[in-house]
């Protein structure tokens, strides 16, 4: 685990208990290594989006503006999926992410992020597509990919590293299985 991790978590067990900073971080690491767990206690389970297919320039560009390797991910906690991949940011409520599955979509070579009406897609590569159905819509940031506007989201089609990890998360938190095409998975009622 990231001593970064253990610090903020340590922090946050200090301000809710009042322990000493060496003490609050000795109960972190003792929770971490007797859960298995790689992240403290609500902090957001994190998945890398795939930037394999990606070429140099544009994962460089890409990283520059605050995504890349290092900063593309889609986030969950209890609350909230949101998905960062460059400029590009969307929050969504769980309670809005109606099914999740992996997605046999064909890219055609496209990569970054794209929409049509209300679709969206985020990829840095065409394989582990994930397609995430979203209702009621979310809506972007205001940002550069966005044109300065908010825009509707009802869809997010995202290339991940660990797409069944994502789905597996997904459907741990609260979504079941469903019986839709391509191993669908959808909240259930």
């Amino acid at each position: 685990m990231a001593h970064d991790k253990i610090k903020v978590a340590a922090r946050r067990r200090m301000a809710e208990t009042g322990e000493s900073y060496t003490a609050a971080r000795r109960e972190v690491i003792k929770e971490f290594q007797g859960t298995g767990n790689d992240r403290p206690s609500g902090e957001p389970e994190r998945f890398a989006i795939s930037y394999k297919d990606m070429d140099r320039f544009s994962t460089w560009a890409d990283t520059l503006m605050g995504g890349g390797p290092a900063g593309g991910r889609i986030e969950l906690d209890a609350d909230e999926l949101r998905l960062r991949m460059a400029d590009f940011k969307v929050d969504v409520p769980r309670a809005s992410v109606r099914r999740a599955a992996r997605s046999s979509h064909r890219t055609r070579g496209t990569i970054g992020v794209h929409a049509r009406r209300g679709r969206w897609l985020a990829n840095g590569s065409a394989d582990g597509l994930v397609a995430i159905e979203i209702d009621p819509p979310g809506h972007t940031e205001r940002g550069l990919s966005t044109l300065f506007r908010r825009m509707k989201v009802t869809e997010l089609m995202v290339s991940l590293v660990d797409p069944d990890g994502f789905i597996a998360a997904i459907q741990r938190d609260g979504v079941r299985p469903g019986t839709g095409p391509e191993g669908v998975i959808s909240r259930g009622a």
